[in-house]
Protein backbone atom coordinates (compact mmCIF):
# COMPACT_ATOMS: atom_id res chain seq x y z
CA UNK A 1 0.00 0.00 0.00
CA UNK A 2 1.48 3.32 -1.05
CA UNK A 3 0.99 6.11 1.44
CA UNK A 4 0.86 9.51 -0.19
CA UNK A 5 3.49 12.07 0.47
CA UNK A 6 2.25 15.32 2.00
CA UNK A 7 2.81 17.16 -1.29
CA UNK A 8 0.44 14.73 -3.02
CA UNK A 9 -2.51 15.81 -0.83
CA UNK A 10 -4.24 18.98 -2.04
CA UNK A 11 -5.55 19.84 1.42
CA UNK A 12 -2.00 20.51 2.58
CA UNK A 13 -1.51 22.88 -0.34
CA UNK A 14 -4.66 24.77 0.68
CA UNK A 15 -3.52 24.88 4.31
CA UNK A 16 -0.14 26.29 3.20
CA UNK A 17 -2.04 28.89 1.15
CA UNK A 18 -3.97 29.87 4.29
CA UNK A 19 -0.74 30.27 6.27
CA UNK A 20 0.84 32.38 3.51
CA UNK A 21 -2.34 34.47 3.30
CA UNK A 22 -2.34 35.06 7.05
CA UNK A 23 1.32 36.07 6.89
CA UNK A 24 0.49 38.59 4.16
CA UNK A 25 2.64 36.81 1.56
CA UNK A 26 -0.28 35.88 -0.72
CA UNK A 27 -3.08 38.41 -1.37
CA UNK A 28 -5.70 35.87 -2.45
CA UNK A 29 -8.18 34.71 0.19
CA UNK A 30 -8.29 30.89 0.52
CA UNK A 31 -11.75 30.88 2.14
CA UNK A 32 -13.58 29.36 -0.87
CA UNK A 33 -10.87 26.69 -1.28
CA UNK A 34 -11.12 25.80 2.39
CA UNK A 35 -14.91 25.51 2.17
CA UNK A 36 -14.68 23.24 -0.90
CA UNK A 37 -11.99 21.14 0.84
CA UNK A 38 -14.15 20.87 3.96
CA UNK A 39 -17.12 19.68 1.89
CA UNK A 40 -14.91 17.06 0.24
CA UNK A 41 -13.65 15.94 3.65
CA UNK A 42 -17.23 15.70 4.91
CA UNK A 43 -17.99 13.28 2.06
CA UNK A 44 -14.92 11.23 2.98
CA UNK A 45 -15.99 11.21 6.63
CA UNK A 46 -19.46 10.02 5.63
CA UNK A 47 -17.90 7.17 3.65
CA UNK A 48 -15.69 6.27 6.63
CA UNK A 49 -18.73 6.11 8.90
CA UNK A 50 -20.75 4.14 6.34
CA UNK A 51 -17.99 1.53 6.03
CA UNK A 52 -17.58 1.39 9.82
CA UNK A 53 -13.98 2.60 10.04
CA UNK A 54 -12.45 2.49 13.49
CA UNK A 55 -13.33 5.29 15.88
CA UNK A 56 -9.63 6.06 16.14
CA UNK A 57 -9.29 6.63 12.36
CA UNK A 58 -12.49 8.68 12.29
CA UNK A 59 -11.25 10.76 15.24
CA UNK A 60 -7.84 11.37 13.64
CA UNK A 61 -9.40 12.27 10.30
CA UNK A 62 -11.85 14.64 12.00
CA UNK A 63 -9.15 16.22 14.18
CA UNK A 64 -6.80 16.82 11.24
CA UNK A 65 -9.60 18.33 9.18
CA UNK A 66 -10.72 20.48 12.09
CA UNK A 67 -7.21 21.92 12.44
CA UNK A 68 -6.55 22.27 8.71
CA UNK A 69 -9.96 23.48 7.55
CA UNK A 70 -12.45 24.44 10.27
CA UNK A 71 -10.06 26.62 12.29
CA UNK A 72 -8.78 28.46 9.19
CA UNK A 73 -12.38 29.02 8.00
CA UNK A 74 -13.18 30.41 11.45
CA UNK A 75 -10.25 32.84 11.11
CA UNK A 76 -11.54 33.92 7.70
CA UNK A 77 -15.24 34.22 8.60
CA UNK A 78 -15.30 38.01 8.48
CA UNK A 79 -13.09 38.33 5.42
CA UNK A 80 -14.50 38.98 1.99
CA UNK A 81 -13.49 37.11 -1.10
CA UNK A 82 -14.00 37.78 -4.78
CA UNK A 83 -13.74 36.08 -8.15
CA UNK A 84 -9.95 36.55 -8.22
CA UNK A 85 -9.71 34.38 -5.09
CA UNK A 86 -11.62 31.65 -6.93
CA UNK A 87 -9.32 32.02 -9.95
CA UNK A 88 -6.33 31.68 -7.60
CA UNK A 89 -7.90 28.43 -6.34
CA UNK A 90 -8.21 27.15 -9.91
CA UNK A 91 -4.62 28.11 -10.72
CA UNK A 92 -3.37 26.37 -7.57
CA UNK A 93 -5.37 23.25 -8.47
CA UNK A 94 -3.91 23.21 -11.99
CA UNK A 95 -0.39 23.59 -10.55
CA UNK A 96 -1.18 20.74 -8.15
CA UNK A 97 -2.35 18.51 -11.01
CA UNK A 98 0.80 19.35 -12.97
CA UNK A 99 2.87 18.49 -9.88
CA UNK A 100 1.19 15.08 -9.73
CA UNK A 101 1.89 14.50 -13.43
CA UNK A 102 5.54 15.55 -13.08
CA UNK A 103 5.83 13.04 -10.24
CA UNK A 104 4.21 10.38 -12.44
CA UNK A 105 1.25 9.86 -10.13
CA UNK A 106 -1.72 8.26 -11.85
CA UNK A 107 -4.57 10.47 -10.63
CA UNK A 108 -7.36 8.04 -11.53
CA UNK A 109 -5.54 5.17 -9.81
CA UNK A 110 -4.91 7.31 -6.72
CA UNK A 111 -8.61 8.25 -6.43
CA UNK A 112 -9.49 4.54 -6.59
CA UNK A 113 -6.88 3.82 -3.90
CA UNK A 114 -8.38 6.47 -1.60
CA UNK A 115 -11.83 4.94 -2.04
CA UNK A 116 -10.42 1.47 -1.36
CA UNK A 117 -8.63 2.71 1.79
CA UNK A 118 -11.82 4.40 3.01
CA UNK A 119 -13.74 1.17 2.53
CA UNK A 120 -11.15 -0.95 4.34
CA UNK A 121 -10.41 1.20 7.39
CA UNK A 122 -6.91 2.09 6.15
CA UNK A 123 -5.22 5.47 6.56
CA UNK A 124 -6.28 7.88 3.82
CA UNK A 125 -3.48 10.36 4.24
CA UNK A 126 0.13 10.53 5.31
CA UNK A 127 -0.52 12.20 8.67
CA UNK A 128 -3.01 9.52 9.76
CA UNK A 129 -0.62 6.82 8.54
CA UNK A 130 2.26 8.16 10.64
CA UNK A 131 0.07 8.68 13.73
CA UNK A 132 -1.27 5.14 13.41
CA UNK A 133 2.28 3.80 13.36
CA UNK A 134 3.39 5.58 16.54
Amino acid sequence: MMIKRFDFVFSYWIFAWFIFYEMGIIPYNPKIALIIALLTSFIELTVMIYYKNSLFNIFLFSFINFVMKVIPIFFLLNTSYNINDFYAFLVLFIIYLLWLLVNKLNIQKEVKNVIRRLKHNEPVGPFIYYINNI
